[in-house]
């Protein structure tokens, strides 16, 4: 090839290589000019006259395109205004153009909206080394910056709240140092959070026994509500305080620290023991007034109880005509004494919310055959026609309590009866109250009207209230106590019913009421008790105890014609002696007795005699408290005064025919032995929380407490009172286990169990071991000590 073609071909070369340099440079500058428009990038340069010379799509879009005036920034929360937004760019170029490097963040509007960018300003340098320009960069931060934003407004919120906040948070660690409190501890306990700060909480509340066993159940629970405790003020004053304390725990379940709060509720604490003061008086005055009412009726009740016996006893002996009419009228108005008696005793126990509903089966015509035979024989004297129905979709036997049915149709008649003239008529009725009533969900409505002298509209309200009588004056025609009614519309209530009126004057009333009742089984017929002759068919012997010589004599005379042998005491010591050296099937104890009453003579019996026989109140009293007396005292069941002779009997056969056996058996003993006489973990926790004088008067008190608790169980044992050996034997169980007074916690708890199921034979064993194990605990204690 000649040099010309060489020459050529080199030029081919030389171009071929440009247009590679060419093409590789355009590829390169693709490539930069795709990094720099691709993303969120804010890209920009600037000479060192501050003029632009180079950006990215990003900055024209955001700044060049939206912005006349430049570009708008915030900072430190505070809007740079337009005409110093350039002095805060030059401010940052300024800083770039000396060789630092810098940043800062800005919020930016765009339109209305904003966002925030961290910019990155950094120095250009030639290959002199000399500063030719600054280049700018932003990227978006607006999630980051709301975040923080949020938490700040979070944080703020927050810090209002613990400011204002009148309860009083406080936090501690397991040194028992307060580490946390907040502002309101100046308001509750007149101290600075800078004054106690660091400082042992113990030195701030009123340590006790009670606080000392706060800190084992939280331990135990990790949280304790509402508990009780006192702080100390400054100037010295206690501020009752309830508190709820819980351990906070991080991720793996180690305990981090104690919090808690503390409300003041001293004076909440002032108005409760003010009330509770306003209660008890209350209270007592109504044992006052119970007590009062209890005394009269044993009062009337026991020269009635003679009248009433005698009198039985005279109707059943060979009498005239005449002297029985006489001995009819005695006993009627025995029964008006008597009925008036029961209204004063049914208002008290109502008043005091202790009226029992005792519902059984009962049959329905027998109810309206029971009020004919009481009424019919006062309405035929005055004239008056009395008419008993019933309709006939009412069951034949329902369960609801009669005697109060038969008191409520009672007051009804009566009224009726009292307040119809001459010629007019009553009506007595029983009907269902509602078709829609199921078997187990039965509403009867009684009813009783009269064509009588009615009631004006204006006193039908006044008719139901206690002691009242429209007519009161000295000189009225209807007598009464003014207590019927309003019993009764009490009694109704009581069988979830209601009582109506209607009435006009001159043509009678209509008293209605409701009640629910379900039906029962058929029921076989019963005689009545009037019919009755009670006799027995063995002879128990029986010791009668009373002071009244007319009550000794007519109970005395019904038991001896019913078969029993009856000896007689007419104190309680005189009782006592017979009862050890006589062999009685039953005692029938009256309860107000000179020098020794019905209840210290029979708990003497029952702790005594070796085998004491079941021992049956005679009372004249019926308050539902003093039932609950006559159990706590030994006595095995009660007979009110008037004494009925069916009745008297039929308490006779029941108890003198009770004898039941219960077999024994021997549980499996627990073994103790690898529990401690006391627990020292337990002890250390107290300590630490309570402090070493508080722990120390705790253990004595424990130990003087449960001394007496050992003396207590042998001797309520000893008497036979299992239910007050059981309560005491429980106490010493949570007492010494709070304590960690582990091998007594475990034995009293034995015993306990064994007591529940009527093992008596060893007891006297386990309490054996039980003083052993208080005399080891007694021996720890000193050792502890020294």
């Amino acid at each position: 090839m000649n040099s010309k073609g060489q020459k050529e071909l080199s030029l081919e070369n030389k171009v071929d290589e440009l247009k590679q340099q060419l093409y590789e440079e355009q590829n390169k500058n693709a490539f930069t000019n795709a990094i720099l428009e691709g993303g969120s990038l804010i890209i920009w340069a600037v000479n060192t006259d501050l003029n632009l010379i180079s950006f990215n799509q990003n900055y024209f879009r955001h700044f060049l395109q939206k912005y006349s005036d430049g570009l708008v920034a915030y900072e430190n929360k505070g809007r740079i205004k337009s005409e110093d937004a350039d002095r805060f760019w030059k401010r940052h170029y300024q800083e770039a153009l000396t060789g630092a490097s810098t940043n800062f963040e800005i919020r930016i509007d765009i339109n209305g909206k904003y966002s925030w960018k961290e910019v990155f300003l950094t120095p250009i340098y030639d290959t002199l080394g000399e500063i030719t320009g600054i280049s700018g960069l932003a990227h978006d931060i607006t999630d980051k910056m709301q975040s923080k934003i949020d938490l700040i407004i979070s944080e703020e919120k927050f810090r209002n709240i613990f400011e204002s906040f009148q309860d009083l948070y406080f936090r501690f660690d397991f040194d028992g140092k307060l580490i946390m409190l907040s502002p309101s501890v100046v308001d509750i306990i007149g101290y600075t959070e800078e004054e106690i700060l660091g400082m042992d909480i113990i030195d701030y509340y009123r340590s006790n026994r009670k606080t000392a066993f706060l800190i084992r159940k939280l331990t135990a629970s990790k949280r304790v509500r509402n508990f009780e405790t006192d702080l100390l003020h400054k100037n010295g004053r206690i501020v009752h305080c309830i508190c709820n304390i819980r351990i906070i725990s991080d991720d793996e379940d180690t305990p981090l620290y104690v919090e808690g709060v503390a409300r003041d509720i001293s004076e909440l604490k002032k108005t409760h023991q003010e009330l509770e003061r306003s209660k008890e008086f209350a209270e007592r005055s109504l044992k006052v007034k119970e007590r009062f009412l209890a005394n009269m009726s044993h009062e009337i009740r026991t020269p009635l109880n003679g009248i009433m016996g005698m009198l039985h006893l005279l109707d059943d002996s060979n009498l005239s005509g005449k002297q029985k009419q006489h001995i009819k009228a005695l006993k009627g108005s025995s029964e008006i004494l008597l009925n008036i008696l029961n209204d004063l005793l049914d208002l008290s126990k109502i008043e005091a919310g202790k009226m029992r509903i005792n519902k059984t089966n009962m049959h329905t015509r027998a109810l309206m055959n029971k009020l004919e035979l009481l009424y019919h024989p006062q309405a035929e004297e005055n004239g008056i026609a009395l008419k008993f129905s019933i309709g006939q979709h009412v069951p034949k036997y329902i369960f609801c309590d009669e005697t109060k049915l038969i008191q409520i149709y009672s007051n009804l008649i009566s009224n009726s009866i009292k307040f119809t003239p001459e010629g007019g008529t009553v009506n007595v009725n029983l009907t269902l109250a509602d078709r829609r009533s199921n078997r187990t969900n039965i509403v009867l409505e009684g009813s009783v009207e009269d064509n009588g002298i009615g009631i004006d509209k204006k006193d039908q309200e006044k008719i139901f209230t206690s002691f009242t009588q429209l007519d009161s004056s000295s000189s009225k025609s209807y007598k009464g106590t003014g207590l019927g009614l309003h019993i009764s519309k009490k009694l109704i209530k009581l069988l979830k019913g209601k009582l109506t009126l209607e009435s006009e004057v001159g043509k009678g009333s209509r008293f209605t009421f409701t009640f629910q009742t379900k039906t029962a089984d058929n029921l076989e017929a019963k005689p009545n008790d009037a019919s009755i002759n009670p006799t027995l068919s063995y002879a128990p012997l029986i010791l009668l105890v009373d002071d009244n010589k007319v009550n000794l004599d007519l109970a005395s005379e019904i038991l001896r014609n019913a078969g029993c042998k009856v000896n007689t005491a007419m104190r309680g010591d005189e009782a006592l002696k017979k009862c050890k050296t006589n062999h009685y099937d039953l005692v029938l104890m009256d309860i107000q007795m000179p020098d020794m009453d019905g209840y210290e003579t029979t708990a003497r019996i029952v702790a005594e005699c070796n085998e004491a026989p079941p021992v049956i109140a005679m009372t004249a009293y019926s308050l539902d408290s003093d039932e609950e007396r006559f159990a706590d005292a030994g006595m095995s069941d009660f007979i009110a005064k008037p004494i009925k002779p069916s009745i008297l009997i039929q308490k006779v056969e029941s108890w003198t025919n009770k004898r039941e056996n219960s077999v024994l058996k021997e549980k499996d003993v627990p073994q103790s032995t690898l529990l401690s006489d006391i627990d020292m973990a337990t002890l250390e926790t107290l300590r630490k929380y309570a402090g070493t004088e508080v722990l120390n008067e705790t253990l004595k008190e424990f130990e003087k407490e449960s001394k007496k608790q050992l003396i207590d169980i042998a001797r309520s044992f000893k008497n036979k009172d299992f239910d007050v050996t059981l309560n005491i034997l429980h106490a010493l169980k949570g007492n010494a286990s709070t304590l960690g007074v582990e091998k007594m916690a475990q034995q009293a708890e034995l015993m306990e169990d064994r007591l529940k199921t009527k093992e008596y034979y060893n007891f006297e064993e386990g309490l054996s071991t039980l003083r052993v194990l208080y005399q080891s605990f007694l021996n720890e204690v000193e050792n502890l000590m020294n």
